[in-house]
């Protein structure tokens, strides 16, 4: 009985997680108008650390047994997937202020299963299906539709082309992150991997912040960042979501799963088109674009419903 409990459960802490992740996005908004974009990065792994030490400290022999490789690894993911990532993520929520468009930058990391499918077969050499392709398409039809309408493209890095090509950049990172994560778990358990990630997005975080000319004094940040700050790299993105997610994860169908996730964008879309718009108003979704949200949802779904199945099979 309480077999059945936990199981019936589980998808409710996928839920859970997936909507804090998009909870995130209007806590992180809110810090963009005042702090750079690899400053928000550092500090929050800064904290993210401080908050996970306990479980680090407890971990030190595992982490003392990893080797050159497993080294390299961890820095490579953390550069790409926990600096970089976060990095265009939070520059594209910046950016796309002045289209006040929430929606897009953050529905675009839904793609993520299609890079991570992409990276596979060239890292991993697993076989990509007819199946995948057109659905691919469809959802860079989507992709596109819900980001531009059905106008064409200016080749240009400044207004909603600069905040996709952001935005895009984010998932890619993530989505390559994934991949190395699979590594990275065959030597770690979750929790410290997760804790030593943020670790180590310490000092490479800071290093971007100085290199890109975006660093921050600390000491002027007032009590609404700092619990802004707080919520996000304990709740939000750090460790109270990942825990959830991986604890929902465990005992959850993949078809199942798949559908849970879903609470990131419906919640995402709430908060754009209610009071809650961190951009100050609600924002008036288009015909183009609940077309092309449709579009990119229901491929993706399908997209991640046909990988998780095949993950079962291995």
């Amino acid at each position: 009985m309480v077999t059945k409990k936990k199981d019936s459960l589980a998808p409710v802490f996928i839920m859970i997680a997936a909507s804090l992740w998009a909870v995130d996005a209007l806590f992180r908004t809110q810090l963009t108008y005042s702090i750079p974009s690899s400053s928000i990065v550092f500090f929050e792994h800064l904290l993210g650390f401080l908050i996970l030490s306990p479980i680090f400290f407890k971990n030190l022999k595992s982490v003392r047994a990893l080797r050159l490789p497993d080294w390299v690894n961890l820095i490579a993911m953390t550069v790409v997937s926990s600096v970089l990532g976060t990095i265009f993520f939070t520059q594209a929520l910046a950016k796309s202020f002045s289209e006040f468009d929430f929606v897009t930058p953050i529905l675009l990391q839904k793609l993520q299963p299609i890079f991570v499918v992409g990276l596979s077969a060239v890292f991993l050499k697993e076989k990509i299906t007819k199946k995948f392709i057109v659905l691919a398409m469809f959802a860079l039809i989507g992709s596109y539709v819900m980001s531009f309408g059905l106008t064409p493209v200016k080749l240009s890095l400044a207004g909603k082309e600069l905040v996709v090509m952001l935005a895009l950049g984010a998932t890619f990172c993530w989505g390559a992150g994934t991949i190395m994560s699979k590594k990275v778990l065959k030597v770690l358990d979750f929790p410290v991997a997760t804790a030593l990630r943020f670790l180590l997005a310490v000092p490479i975080a800071l290093l971007f912040a100085y290199t890109l000319n975006q660093t921050y004094d600390f000491t002027k940040l007032g009590f609404e960042q700092i619990w802004r700050f707080i919520v996000i790299a304990s709740v939000t993105g750090g460790a109270v979501s990942l825990i959830l997610y991986y604890k929902g994860l465990q005992n959850t169908q993949a078809k199942i799963s798949t559908f849970a996730e879903l609470a990131y964008p419906i919640v995402s879309i709430f908060i754009a088109i209610t009071a809650l718009n961190p951009y100050g108003k609600p924002q008036s979704l288009t015909l183009e674009q609940i077309v092309g949200i449709i579009i990119l949802l229901v491929s993706i779904v399908l997209i991640s419903f046909e990988r998780k199945s095949a993950e079962e099979y291995k």
